[in-house]
């Protein structure tokens, strides 16, 4: 039986499905569950994407955005199936699911605890999108062009627009499939590298206002503190082309980013080049994800996490270079 049989028998001939993404989406979080939503859509059942906050401004071009619903954390409706996408664990889902509904785990991270109903976790795929389209493509589900373009984005954004260690041959070969299909390449370019918001320039100068090196500056990061983000008014903005600046930097094997969301709690993300492990570093502050791309949340002092998260890292990297 096909992974896509494997999730319509959980459905059990639902016509709701509520699609779950894990707070501050990304491109392959929405991207994905945005092209599962058409998808189920076509099959005459009536999704909805639920997230607690605005959808992040520059994927609202997508196709099918109309099905997502700003609803704030809670409980989740009883007997409707829950499909929770991209999500590396259970704590990245901010609604309570109903005891009993069935809870469709999708995700390609390697720190996924399964705490689905039933699990599909491809940790070779280079983004969930990746793994959807393979889902799709066994199972016989027509992919739309809409379908298409989201999942190119899906793949794209996890993937550094197809630049990161990550990428595979099965990556391009996904992509050119969807390209075929009619992804509108165009439209994704316009969107998502020809019109970046000003507030991203903002959180720029924010960021390189506050950086920070280790000595041998195989290290280095920025840190966005509360107050700062709050007079910009830039609290929601984009940071992922920040980090990876900071990665491309000559010499630099991990780079961090530390955001106070909100006063006292801090999200940090963390993405390394060539050798080390951040993923094992994010679970050292209760997080997790990829061995190049992690994060985690936390409450404390942004400062002194700073300390402890820059001791962490130079201590993993002592030893760990290639020769």
């Amino acid at each position: 039986m096909s992974h896509w049989n494997d999730i319509y028998v959980k459905l059990a001939g639902n016509k709701q499905v509520v699609i779950l993404v894990h707070e501050k989406a990304d491109g392959d979080a929405l991207g994905s569950a945005l092209a599962l939503a058409l998808a189920l859509q076509d099959l005459q059942h009536t999704p909805e994407i639920w997230y607690p906050e605005e959808a992040p401004a520059q994927y609202h071009f997508l196709p099918g955005m109309e099905m997502l619903r700003q609803i704030p954390p809670g409980p989740l409706p009883a007997n409707v199936p829950v499909i929770a996408v991209d999500c590396a664990d259970h704590k990245r889902i901010v609604y309570q699911p109903f005891s009993g509904s069935p809870l469709i785990n999708l995700d390609h991270h390697v720190s996924n605890d399964y705490f689905g109903t039933l699990n599909i976790i491809d940790t070779a795929a280079a983004a969930v999108g990746e793994l959807i389209c393979r889902i799709f493509t066994e199972g016989g589900v027509r992919i739309s062009p809409a379908m298409a373009t989201c999942l190119y984005v899906a793949i794209s954004a996890d993937t550094g627009s197809f630049t990161y260690s990550n990428t595979t041959a099965a990556t391009f070969r996904a992509a050119a499939d969807l390209l075929a299909l009619g992804a509108d390449i165009n439209l994704v370019r316009e969107n998502l590298h020809e019109k970046k918001p000003y507030r991203e320039l903002l959180i720029y100068q924010a960021g390189l206002a506050n950086l920070v090196f280790s000595p041998d500056r195989k290290i280095v990061g920025c840190l966005l503190d509360y107050a700062t983000l709050k007079t910009k008014d830039i609290l929601g903005a984009d940071t992922d082309t920040l980090i990876a600046m900071l990665r491309a930097t000559e010499g630099v094997e991990a780079a961090f980013l530390l955001k106070e969301t909100a006063p006292g709690t801090i999200k940090g993300s963390l993405r390394s080049k060539s050798y080390l492990d951040v993923n094992i570093i994010a679970q050292a502050f209760n997080g997790g994800g990829h061995p190049r791309a992690s994060g985690f949340t936390l409450n404390g002092e942004i400062h002194d996490l700073k300390e402890k998260l820059m001791q962490k890292i130079a201590k993993n990297l002592t030893g760990g270079e290639r020769r």
